[in-house]
């Protein structure tokens, strides 16, 4: 599977990376066979939150975590804004993963400015992340969330290791800012690029693989896509595996 940079961490991460939101919706034995099957592949960005199903997500994924943590840069988000509840929370996850430390803690679903103000206050949740990234509980420092305004912001303010952002040949007219001011400001500043929804919630799933090429001819460094079915894994697998970037007239039309 191709990889690609994740900005100025210079990790080689895959185009597809697997997200743990739908895991929580398959058995813990198919979990477990659709993770090592990413693995096996030459997949290598997992991400999930303790937000999904209550930390199920993160339950399942530990269980393979715990033989094959090496083989991948794994990501969880903290959802809580005060300083206090996110460190509770990290260690809860790592618990959860079977981990001591986590590649990537997102700050997790940032889309006011009033959530902003919280996390960035002298006791908010990014001072929890600059702790816990100076004791070795994880290694960058990122930021999600589905206004991309709030995210320019953010990403001016604040040097952040990588930011998710919805992502979209859909969204492209809803909300124009994120090719034409998010993700050039994240390229000026190299804080790597990722990529959710790029079937805009299912509006794109009859021609996902249009869907897919698209974003993945944009610079992002990879694609979180979820599955809840080992056939939707299998034929999202091929997509990626086949990827070829569009011309600017395919992305057009």
């Amino acid at each position: 599977m191709q990889r690609r940079k994740l900005g100025k961490t210079n990790e080689d991460v895959s185009i597809l990376g697997i997200g743990g939101f739908h895991l929580v919706e398959i058995s813990t034995k198919d979990t477990i066979w659709l993770i090592n099957r990413y693995l096996d592949e030459g997949g290598n960005y997992v991400e999930t939150a303790p937000s999904y199903g209550n930390g199920e997500s993160e339950i399942k994924i530990g269980k393979v975590m715990k033989e094959r943590r090496e083989e991948c840069l794994l990501a969880s988000k903290c959802h809580l804004r005060e300083k206090d509840k996110a460190k509770e929370l990290l260690d809860e996850s790592l618990m959860r993963l079977r981990t001591d430390h986590l590649d990537l803690w997102f700050m997790h679903g940032v889309s006011t400015y009033e959530d902003w103000a919280k996390i960035t206050s002298s006791q908010g949740a990014l001072r929890a992340a600059e702790e816990a990234k100076k004791e070795g509980k994880i290694r960058y420092i990122a930021i999600s969330g589905h206004r991309p305004e709030v995210l320019i912001d953010a990403l001016r303010d604040y040097p952040f290791d990588a930011v998710m952002a919805v992502i979209n040949y859909y969204d492209k007219f809803n909300f124009p800012l994120i090719e034409y001011e998010l993700i050039p400001l994240a390229q000026e500043k190299n804080i790597g690029i990722i990529a959710m929804k790029a079937l805009a919630d299912g509006f794109l799933w009859k021609s996902a693989e249009n869907a897919f090429r698209y974003v993945l001819s944009l610079p992002v460094t990879t694609v979180v896509a979820g599955f809840n079915t080992k056939e939707m894994f299998e034929k999202n697998l091929k997509i990626f595996n086949s990827f070829t970037p569009m011309d600017e007239e395919e992305k057009e039309n």
